[in-house]
């Protein structure tokens, strides 16, 4: 027993460390900690809103150079009391109370209980025996959860990230657990944002929110405000990825009062994982069990003490045994050792497995709800220049995409629709790289002096001015399609135009744009002009983060193991609906208008929740939204898997009974979820649920073998005492408890075939058949004493007569 609980102490803690650990490995520690479970912060002690800066947004005009001038030390450290660190404080459980919950349980109380008798009766040899099998498994149950404790906390010291802040008038570099409300933040292309902020100076930027809302393309800052929302143009989120640019940025909001601490509320509420389905069930039976005994000790000592006028000491001493072998006592050390082997088999095959409660939960997964971006898909845009391009003016698809390519920086990796412009090129020219295509593109094609001009937010397009080995200059521009087609005078663009035809045209291309708008594509308008000839507009590039390239194959798998996939995305409806269509998912994508039933009636939230069941996805959801998503099929009683990779899929993460975090999730993901994929693509998924239906039949074997032999124990040792009056020692009845569960401990090694249905595990089905074959063998051993000396040897026959 030591030695498994030693197996179990070695592979255990590493998993739990891990779980724990991901909650502080945020690049910027500050996504971690926001999925701890500390209340936000309240600004008042009747408002449960979040804290205001301490500026008037209207100082983002008025009174920008007193807000670049940042805080003094003095007026940080006034901030820091006031508002807090840049994290939610983390809530330790005191070891004195990690050590008592060990031994808090149905298994534990039944063990102390039979402890209790030994010392009622002074059976001293067997009182020594079970405190060292409870003090054994509390032991090392504390070990476990202290070492990863320590791991966890020197992790933690480890991981501290930092950024230039202005203090007292100069920029030094801190940590950014000290930023505070009104710093002046200095970021460049790829730093994480570490708290909400408002830009203020610097180049025009572009935010990658794709962690936070699911949007694949990246947003520009600053930009245009929203309708009624002043100075939203300037946003800038906690834990998006500044891709472009470099800017100042004062602090608006910290820790849990970022946009993301209305997420880690509902991870707070909803971080409390239960029991594993199989693991509850399989303590319900075991209480039953525990309780049947309960009920046959009482009997048993009544009628004894009282009928058979048997001694006390023997009355307990028969008491106790009955108690000993009632209880499973290595229940508890022989499933997390099976659940253990099975998560090391995880890992072997691309997932680590945060909460081995989760291995047991898929195999009753009914029903697996993915997110798009980066999950479904490859969270990169790729543009197409096949059939669905739209040409004009007699040009051709490659002719566009050059065109595009030539309007295109190949110097800003970071910038997506460039890089993606640039990698469709360099395939359609069959070029080894971009830089070699980009290199003999630019032996045809020379750049003229300042042709070159880049993009901003308020020209929304790019163009080049270049001349080819003919001497003939040709002007190319990408873009949304509305400004290729007629720019704006006021936007103050370097160049100006409208294309020919417009009037004509514009109609054309519009209801092209349209039809490939509802196919679920995004678009990017071309036009070109030869020496000083009309602006000619030249086609349409389709775009769109395509599937991974297993996904398709992934979900038919996982269907045919008879789970439902849904889809749950923050993009837009015709791009969810579309790429539903190519990976054979299903069409009925729904809007978040559909989860509001139409009132408070039985009838319509019944029809909500109808609908929920059966749809095939929902787009432009917000994260509540997916969290609500989840809650309702759990209520309709569906066992729920949830993949994500963002900020905004942690609350889901966290309510689903299985989170799955795929490759390259957040922090915030990763901590939310009980599984984190090392591999790209859903495949560990189906993998999973293989491994997964394994198990949950070894345990099932275990559990109904472990039940039906204390049945027939405890029914055989009642009708030992009470019939003829013949009782055993406690200490045998420990050993032969022990030996059972030693010999069946290799079922963790059995060679198992996954079911194609989910596993629906029953308190009423693992006891009907484990009873069941308990009183069968208990009859069978009553038969033997009853019956054997009729066939058995004369050793046995003496015994008997005697």
């Amino acid at each position: 027993l030591f030695w498994l609980r030693l197996f179990e102490f070695k592979l255990y803690p590493v998993l739990l460390c891990y779980r724990r650990s991901a909650t502080y490995c945020s690049p910027v520690g500050l996504q971690s900690t926001l999925m701890a479970t500390t209340p936000l912060l309240e600004q008042s002690a009747d408002s449960g809103s979040p804290m205001q800066p301490p500026y008037p947004l209207k100082d983002l005009d008025d009174n920008q150079d007193k807000l670049l001038k940042g805080l003094s030390s003095e007026e940080a450290a006034r901030m820091t009391k006031l508002y807090g660190l840049n994290e939610v404080p983390e809530k330790k459980e005191p070891l004195w109370k990690m050590f008592l919950r060990q031994f808090v349980g149905p298994m534990q109380i039944m063990i102390e209980v039979a402890a209790l008798l030994c010392l009622s009766i002074q059976n001293w040899p067997d009182f020594v025996i079970i405190i060292i099998l409870l003090m054994t498994n509390g032991i090392i149950g504390f070990v476990e959860e202290k070492s990863a404790q320590t791991s966890l906390d020197a992790l933690k010291a480890g991981l501290q990230k930092k950024m230039p802040v202005k203090r007292d008038g100069t920029f030094e570099v801190i940590p950014v657990q000290q930023v505070v409300p009104g710093d002046i933040l200095f970021m460049r292309g790829g730093d994480i944002i570490p708290a909400d902020c408002y830009y203020l100076s610097g180049d025009p930027c572009q935010c990658d929110e794709a962690a936070l809302t699911g949007e694949s393309l990246p947003v520009k800052v600053p930009r245009k405000d929203e309708s009624g929302k002043p100075y939203s143009g300037r946003r800038m989120w906690s834990g998006s990825i500044l891709k472009v640019g470099e800017c100042e940025a004062v602090v608006s909001h910290t820790g849990v009062n970022t946009m993301i601490g209305e997420a880690a509320k509902a991870i707070q509420e909803a971080s409390s994982k239960e029991l594993g389905a199989l693991e509850g069930k399989i303590i319900d039976a075991a209480k039953v069990l525990i309780g049947i005994t309960v009920l046959v000790v009482v009997l048993l000592f009544f009628y004894m003490y009282t009928v058979q006028d048997v001694p006390l000491p023997d009355v307990l001493e028969m008491s106790l045994s009955l108690v000993i072998a009632s209880v499973p006592v290595a229940l508890p050390m022989v499933m997390k050792v099976t659940l253990s082997i099975g998560a090391k088999e995880m890992a072997d095959e691309g997932g680590i497995v945060t909460h081995l409660t989760a291995l047991e939960e898929i195999a009753s997964m009914k029903v697996l709800c993915s997110d798009k971006t980066g999950t479904l898909t490859t969270a990169q845009m790729t543009v197409y220049y096949d059939n669905s391009c739209r040409c004009y003016n007699a040009f051709t698809p490659e002719q566009v995409l050059e065109f595009a390519s030539i309007a295109s920086n190949e110097a800003n990796k970071d910038d997506p629709i460039d890089s993606a412009v640039l990698q469709a090129y360099c395939e359609s020219v069959g070029a080894d790289s971009i830089d070699a295509a980009v290199a003999a593109r630019k032996q045809r094609y020379k750049l003229e002096k300042d042709g070159f001009v880049g993009f901003n937010a308020v020209v929304k397009r790019t163009s080049a001015i270049v001349k080819n080995l003919e001497g003939r200059t040709y002007f190319c521009a990408k873009g949304m399609v509305d400004v290729i087609l007629k720019t704006d005078p006021k936007d103050e663009g370097k160049h100006q135009w409208e294309v020919e035809h417009y009037a004509t045209m514009s109609q054309d291309v519009h209801q092209a744009d349209f039809t490939l708008g509802v196919s679920g594509f995004k678009t990017l308008g071309v036009c070109v002009r030869v020496d000083d000839g009309p602006f000619k507009f030249a086609g349409i590039l389709p775009i769109m983060d395509p599937p991974r390239h297993d996904t398709k194959r992934t979900i038919a798998k996982i269907k045919k193991s008879n789970v439902a996939v849904k889809m749950i995305t923050g993009d837009h409806h015709n791009i969810g609906k579309e790429l539903a269509r190519q990976i054979d998912l299903g069409t009925d994508i729904r809007t978040p208008d559909c989860l509001k039933p139409q009132s408070d009636s039985a009838f319509h939230i019944g029809a909500r929740d109808e609908t929920i069941l059966h749809a095939d996805g929902f787009a432009k959801v917000k994260p509540l939204d997916k969290h609500e998503v989840i809650a309702v099929l759990q209520r309709k009683g569906m066992v729920v898997g949830m993949t994500g990779d963002g900020v905004n899929d942690a609350p889901a993460l966290a309510k689903a009974q299985i989170g799955i975090a795929v490759h390259g999730a957040t922090d915030a993901a990763r901590s939310a979820g009980d599984i984190v994929l090392t591999r790209d693509g859903l495949s560990p998924i189906y993998t999973a649920i293989q491994i997964s239906r394994r198990i949950f039949k070894r345990l099932k074997s275990y559990v109904i073998y472990r039940i039906c032999i204390s049945v027939q124990v405890v029914f055989f040792l009642a009708c030992l005492a009470l019939v003829y009056d013949l009782r055993f020692k406690a200490l045998y009845i420990i050993l032969l408890a022990l030996f059972h569960d030693l010999q069946i401990v290799t079922i963790a090694y059995d060679k198992q075939v996954a079911s194609p249905f989910p596993e629906t595990p029953t308190v009423m089905g693992l006891l009907m058949q484990s009873y069941a074959m308990g009183i069968l063998m208990f009859m069978e051993t009553m038969g033997l004493i009853a019956f054997g000396y009729t066939f058995m040897s004369d050793t046995f026959r003496a015994s008997y007569e005697a």
